[in-house]
């Protein structure tokens, strides 16, 4: 399979089934008005810390996924140092350098990533005969990114965006706020059972929940989509998506590239799911 035909394939099996979906909030909100805000309180409690649960209970984690959350993590950081030089060449004050960086910094990994890696890890060519043993590992490398994107975007995102405003001490109490931190360190723990809980009478309606997730976080997207002016042709608009679109994902391959030259081991899908998260 030669590199366009791959893209292609990529396009129409991943990108085409996660617009439909977005297609169908944007045009439901646009017939209805459907209600925002209950849709991301159901996502943010329930949806996500359940897919969240599942996917790391079910993951074999290894040495990969500290290496994915390192390199995301060191990503997050040259973009904030990059944001903050370009706000300071462009002569913005302080509050908006920190809109820059909040912009620049944080991605929609959450909705679009998983979305994205559970199309692209379940369609060939990681389709090997008829199974599929990418898709765990993909997704693990996705909630492994999700979890850095999420609990810094929600700490010093909202710092930032206080432009120092919000404590430290506020800071941590939005972080204990958040049901995904404590879905994480469950279902690590739930993994040193001596029993699988996949047996047991909740894990059926957790799975509902957490099948759930990927559906309504796309047309919760549609919605939020419907109701945003478009303004991309302002100039602070325009340097800010090409600093997240273009420059961004340069800083992500060149770190990936040097991780894997310097040290090796990186996972070549988890690599390509990196890629796809940005």
């Amino acid at each position: 399979m030669n590199l366009l035909v791959l893209i292609g394939h990529i396009f129409m099996n991943s990108m085409i089934p996660i617009l439909i979906l977005i297609g169908v909030g944007f045009i439901l909100d646009r017939k209805f008005k459907l209600d925002l805000y209950t849709l991301s309180k159901l996502n943010f409690y329930i949806l996500l810390p359940t897919f969240i649960f599942r996917a790391m209970y079910e993951a074999k984690l290894n040495s990969g996924t500290l290496e994915i959350v390192f390199v995301a993590f060191c990503v997050l950081i040259l973009n904030s140092i990059l944001s903050d030089i370009v706000g300071r060449m462009q002569g913005y004050d302080v509050a908006k350098i920190a809109t820059l960086k909040n912009c620049v910094m944080f991605n929609n990994v959450g909705n679009m990533g998983v979305a994205l890696a559970i199309f692209v890890f379940t369609n060939v060519p990681y389709v090997i005969d008829g199974a599929t043993p990418y898709a765990n590992l993909g997704l693990v490398s996705v909630v492994s990114i999700m979890i850095i994107q999420t609990i810094s975007s929600n700490t010093y995102g909202f710092y930032q965006a206080g432009a120092g405003r919000l404590s430290p001490r506020d800071a941590l109490k939005v972080v204990f706020h958040m049901p995904m931190v404590y879905a994480i360190p469950m279902s690590l723990l739930c993994q040193l059972l001596p029993f699988d809980l996949h047996g047991l009478f909740f894990f059926a309606p957790l799975n509902i929940f957490a099948n759930a997730f990927v559906g309504v976080a796309m047309i919760a997207l549609g919605v939020q989509i419907n109701r945003t002016p478009l303004n991309f042709f302002k100039l602070d608009v325009m340097l800010a998506t090409t600093l997240r679109l273009v420059i961004s994902p340069i800083i992500a391959a060149a770190m990936t590239i040097l991780f894997i030259k310097f040290y090796g081991p990186y996972a070549s899908n988890s690599s390509a799911n990196y890629y796809h998260n940005l």
